[in-house]
């Protein structure tokens, strides 16, 4: 069938048969709602399963570019799997909208690998130079630090039964008897493979491009989570938009969090480099922080043996709830941005590891449900999430990128709007509703 000359009907799906050697097999255009809860009804989609581990739908290759469908201009979605080191046998599908492409990475809980805007680096360099296979993680490494073992993502989640600093806490054991045991770092769900991915390809403007996912965190006689995750572009576009809902599937009330760590490098990073937001509040972590405090929101050169400081902040909304953050480059020509909503992710981190280039330099910006500190020291202080039997939990960022003076300015001038005239509340030591340090 030329595309072309193709029209959809008004109502119910379709199944286009292409003919192209790369997309040789059925794709189904949905013209429903999307299945993510509380999303509005979209337009017409190619939607593409490219795993459904309970169907037994598995496919390694696959590729769709503006060739196969006549849309747009250039664009591609590519899925493959990587062979050989730590890295053997992650999957990962890249998105390239004509401008801005990003590797999602089904197998390590939908994080987003490492981008690009305009042949600009997205993400960092991390002494993990490649993808490493759950299979290969222990988090219990290290006194419960083995999450670093893989740590490499520009955009990797925390939680979801937990994240934050190694700690004790409590739980109920399969006897019914409370057990006291140790939290890892930062949690499960970033070494947790997906078990359905699914392509998106809209066929009308804006052109929506991306990745859909369903990842499960559960174990018998404990947490039952499923993440359902959209991670979509647009032609052109500047933006990623990640948009997750959770939810319990046990007949219990059980505990939730979740942190977006998303993590930048050069060219964003440098000397000089500042973080823009429209600060309430903002107080160290812990003594290390507070040596910083003075000057919290400029990033350093690297410097070997830097050790991090980490920052806690409270962030003002405007009158939808939503907030605005920017990282932004010595002379302010290069900029990334994050938007969210407080109501979503009320606690913002800031984490400064500007040690050497061998040892990571990078910064990272950190929307949550909470602070990364123990979980049994947020739950003291009323910030662990606690759903219902079957309750859902939606979050939702918005990254972007801006390239040039006037465009920064822009970005910068709505930050302002959002502040107005509150001057941030700035503690020079840790204050104990904040931190256990």
């Amino acid at each position: 069938m030329e595309m072309s000359k193709w029209a959809p009907p008004t109502k119910g799906p379709i199944i286009v048969n292409l003919k192209s050697g790369r997309i040789s097999d059925r794709l189904m255009v949905i013209f429903l709602s999307s299945r993510i809860a509380g999303r509005k009804p979209c337009c017409e989609l190619f939607e593409k399963t490219l795993t459904d581990a309970e169907k037994g739908i598995y496919i390694e290759k696959w590729t769709a570019t503006r060739e196969e469908l006549q849309l747009g201009d250039e664009w591609r979605i590519e899925k493959r799997r990587l062979r050989g080191g730590l890295s053997d046998c992650v999957d990962i599908v890249e998105v390239d909208n004509g401008r801005l492409s990003f590797i999602v990475v089904p197998t390590r809980g939908m994080g987003i690998w490492k981008g690009s805007f305009e042949s600009i680096y997205l993400g960092w360099n991390s002494p993990v130079k490649s993808l490493v296979h759950p299979g290969f993680i222990n988090l219990g490494a290290r006194g419960g630090l083995g999450w670093l073992d893989g740590f490499n993502e520009w955009v990797v989640r925390c939680g979801v039964e937990s994240f934050g600093a190694p700690g004790p806490d409590m739980m109920i054991d399969n006897m019914g008897n409370k057990k006291e045991v140790m939290l890892t770092l930062h949690g499960n769900i970033a070494n947790i493979p997906a078990s359905i991915v699914k392509a998106r390809i809209g066929l009308k403007p804006p052109y929506e491009l991306g990745v859909t996912g369903v990842v499960y965190e559960r174990s018998m006689f404990g947490s039952n989570f499923r993440m359902d995750t959209e991670i979509t572009t647009t032609m052109k576009g500047n933006s990623i938009k990640v948009l997750d809902v959770l939810r319990n599937l046990r007949s219990l009330p059980d505990e939730m969090q979740i942190l977006y760590h998303c993590n930048y490098g050069s060219p964003f990073l440098e000397e000089g480099s500042r973080l823009v937001a429209p600060i309430l509040q903002v107080v160290p972590r812990d003594p290390r922080a507070a040596e910083g405090i003075k000057e919290f929101g400029v990033l350093g050169p690297p410097e070997a043996g830097f050790v991090e400081q980490v920052f806690f902040f409270r962030l003002k909304s405007d009158q939808k709830g939503r907030t605005l953050v920017m990282l932004v480059n010595r002379d302010e020509t290069k900029a990334v941005s994050m938007s969210f909503s407080v109501k979503e992710l009320p606690c913002f981190t800031l984490w400064k590891n500007t040690n050497s280039l061998e040892e990571g330099y990078v910064v990272g910006l950190e929307p949550g449900t909470s602070y990364p500190n123990p979980r049994a020291f947020e739950r003291a202080q009323n910030r662990v999430v606690k759903l219902k039997p079957g309750e859902n939990y939606n979050s939702e960022i918005n990254l972007s990128v801006h390239l040039g003076r006037d465009k920064v300015q822009r970005m910068k001038d709505q930050i302002d709007e959002i502040r107005k005239e509150i001057e941030p509340k700035i503690f020079d030591k840790p204050v104990k509703e904040f931190s256990p340090y």
